[in-house]
């Protein structure tokens, strides 16, 4: 795209662990993403269930909204 340097990321596919980990830091940057998602209107793509970081990243996108 000559001229145009805005580019917005309309949807992303996060993929995460279906278990939490044993490192809170894990949980909290999974959580800082989610509402960073939700709050830029970034559609969030993912497969599985709301278990673990997965679950983690998709509450905190969805709650959010």
């Amino acid at each position: 795209m000559a001229g145009s340097s805005s580019h917005h990321i309309r949807n992303i596919c996060v993929f995460g662990g279906s278990s939490p980990g044993k490192e809170i830091e894990f949980l909290e940057s999974t959580n800082h993403l989610g509402q960073v998602l939700a709050e830029r209107k970034i559609h969030l793509v993912y497969g599985g269930d709301s278990l673990g970081l997965m679950g983690v990243c998709v509450n905190s996108c969805i709650f959010r909204k």
